[in-house]
């Protein structure tokens, strides 16, 4: 009788993800004709623009870079730089296909249904792989030349990569943006384990990414369909522990929301600031760590401050126009610029942990120089905030005068 049930439950499963995943493929072929002929011009643009023979030419390009990515001796931030750019290129892909992956409003039906959970994870994986579809040959193509030529610890590592960027187009889908932590953290232990030494040590760093990249999404799902809530029991009462909206600090989740909303401008700015961190530290490396190299890296920083600060702006534009909610709130003073400027100050130390470690690594830099320039940086990020915010249309003359200031002080304290 249990081995029945069980057959019986399970062929119910199956006939839910069949309808299912029908209908949502339905609603895909859909949407998807009609964002085609909307964009058609762009699929043509690349394939003229790319080099190589027409339509052959992307997909080569493509398998390369994620080639590239498990080759050896790139260093850390070269592996962290091309995942995070395979990354942003899988959310790229998927982010037009949006509507037309979510189901549109059929699937507010659908939640209210006993739909099973891995009958809902199966169309959501068959989904991805359908709109993934143009890009799974490169990935063949890549993890073949990979398996060939650069051994089993890359190989086994490929798919890690590919793995943790399909976890990146689920949370750009879902808007799940906190998933995007998870991912950045994965990028970083997959590179450490790639740079690392041969031995026992670099697979438990690829078993630890994998299982993360396994459970975190599972878990971020069982919360969505929990409600969001663990309940412990506390004096008889049912108290609500853990709030999937309040996951984080109510103040992190409004700022994240702000820049969300800006996501082109916030990706631009961060994206270039944590792109100029590897440019210069590779180009610190190339310098031999010369006489060149402490002033690159100090122009290097006062460009991330710049970088980083227009963020103040948008930040400071989302307060402004809910002040008036915002002043009926018990709120101490300076509650938010304290905090935005928190905020970017925590951002900072992504770029500047890049541009640093390798001369930590290497010993071409002192440790005293490069620990005080990371919190010269930290400080000259702070004082941007006021030509930023208060400078009127000289903001960016300001903004200027100052990081150059900055850089010929640091400049003369390192030359002393």
């Amino acid at each position: 009788m249990r081995r029945a049930g069980w057959r019986g439950g399970l062929k119910g499963e199956r006939g839910m993800y069949g309808r299912l995943a029908r209908l949502r493929l339905h609603w895909y072929g859909r949407e998807g004709i009609g964002l085609l002929e909307r964009h058609w011009q762009w699929a043509l643009l690349a394939s003229l623009l790319v080099p190589g023979a027409p339509i052959v030419g992307p997909f080569l390009a493509f398998a390369a870079l994620l080639g590239a990515v498990v080759a050896p001796g790139i260093g850390v931030p070269g592996h962290v730089g091309l995942a995070a750019v395979i990354d942003l290129a899988a959310m790229l892909w998927v982010l037009p296909q949006r509507r037309a992956l979510r189901g549109g409003a059929f699937m507010a039906y659908v939640g209210t249904l006993p739909v099973p959970r891995p009958a809902r994870l199966a169309v959501e994986a068959t989904m991805l792989a359908v709109a993934n579809g143009p890009l799974l040959p490169a990935a063949g193509l890549a993890a073949m030349r990979v398996a060939h030529a650069q051994g089993a610890y890359p190989a086994c590592c490929f798919p890690v990569v590919l793995g943790l960027a399909v976890v990146a187009q689920h949370a750009a889908i879902g808007r799940r943006w906190a998933l995007l932590g998870g991912v950045g953290v994965g990028d970083m232990l997959l590179a450490v384990g790639l740079d690392a030494p041969a031995g026992g040590a670099r697979w438990g760093v690829l078993g630890v990414v994998l299982a993360g990249a396994v459970a975190v999404p599972a878990v971020m799902a069982r919360l969505a369909v929990a409600g969001g809530r663990w309940r412990p029991r506390r004096e008889g009462r049912v108290v609500p522990a853990f709030d999937r909206a309040g996951s984080m600090a109510p103040a992190l989740r409004v700022q994240c929301g702000v820049l969300a909303a800006r996501p082109v401008v916030s990706a631009l700015r961060v994206g270039a600031a944590v792109a100029l961190a590897l440019g210069v530290a590779r180009l610190v490396v190339l310098f031999d760590f010369d006489s060149r190299a402490v002033p690159a890296m100090i122009v290097a920083v006062a460009a991330i401050g710049l970088l980083l600060a227009g963020l103040y702006r948008i930040l400071a534009d989302a307060h402004r126009a809910a002040a008036g909610y915002l002043a009926a709130l018990p709120l101490p003073p300076r509650y938010w610029p304290l905090r935005d400027t928190g905020l970017l100050m925590l951002v900072n130390l992504v770029p500047l942990a890049i541009l640093f470690r390798p001369q930590a690594r290497l010993g071409g830099v002192s440790p005293a120089i490069a620990a005080g320039l990371a919190v010269a940086g930290q400080a000259l990020l702070v004082l941007l905030r006021w030509p930023v915010l208060h400078g009127g249309r000289h903001r960016l003359v300001l903004s200027l005068l100052l990081a150059v200031g900055w850089s010929g002080a640091a400049m003369a304290a390192v030359s002393r």
